[in-house]
């Protein structure tokens, strides 16, 4: 799953934003702000994949935050704005791309498509092996060999063929570093490598719970189904 940070000094507009990307397959905003000092904490702390970013925001420029963090933070800036003469500013700090208020929904999915494939293009070339940080040690991990991961508060359960993993990450960091391709969300607190899927199987005439290769059944959260359905190329009537 891709996520997204919105920040906008304009609600009504910030809010439009938000709702758009949340109808988009694979994208979810997992925080949004309108001030300096709180867009920046945000995106530290959640280090999203892509940010919707306001030039004109309460206490200062969006321009000014995005080189503020350029050396802390892994993020594609969408710059959102009435004003053209910022364009030569934003681009200068890696803008993936200058929307200019009032825009179309056609120009935030194609924002979105240039994020994706970005992400995708940088995935390609990084490397599978993941340090898996435990308590004095650090392992490391082909990330094709995990078939699963289970979140609980700053550590993550990693589910092997043949072991368990605690590693000392929120499953939301690992997430951004796994192929979103390969590694879908499925429940708040889990998430599921898509080759390693045996079958599905319903409650109530309606798919609930995986069952891996190795046996294990790791539940579906209702909010991460049309994802996870539309990965695995099933027919979402079905759900």
């Amino acid at each position: 799953m891709y996520q997204c940070i919105v920040v906008d000094g304009e609600p009504l507009a910030q809010q439009r934003v938000v709702s758009f990307i949340e109808q988009q397959p694979g994208w979810e905003v997992i925080a949004k702000a309108s001030e300096y000092n709180e867009a920046k904490e945000l995106l530290i702390n959640h280090q999203p994949h892509v940010c919707f970013m306001d030039i004109s925001i309460i206490g200062g420029s969006g321009i000014e935050l995005v080189n503020e963090l350029a050396q802390q933070i892994d993020c594609r800036w969408i710059f959102t704005t009435a004003h053209s003469h910022f364009a030569i500013q934003a681009f200068e700090v890696d803008a993936l791309d200058y929307l200019l208020k009032p825009f179309e929904n056609k120009r935030i999915i194609n924002a979105l498509t240039k994020a994706e494939k970005q992400i995708a293009d940088k995935l390609t070339h990084r490397s599978e092996m993941l340090a898996i940080k435990s308590i004095g040690s650090v392992e490391f991990v082909n990330a094709e060999d995990i078939l699963w991961a289970k979140g609980a508060s700053n550590y993550v359960e990693l589910h092997c063929q043949d072991k368990v993993l605690l590693h000392r990450e929120t499953l939301s960091r690992l997430e951004r570093q796994l192929n979103p391709s390969k590694f879908v969300r499925v429940h708040r607190s889990s998430l599921v490598n898509l080759q390693k899927i045996k079958s599905l199987s319903s409650e109530l005439g309606r798919y609930s719970l995986l069952h891996l290769h190795n046996g294990d059944e790791v539940k579906i959260g209702s909010a991460y189904k049309s994802h996870l359905f539309r990965a695995l190329g099933l027919d979402l009537s079905q759900r």
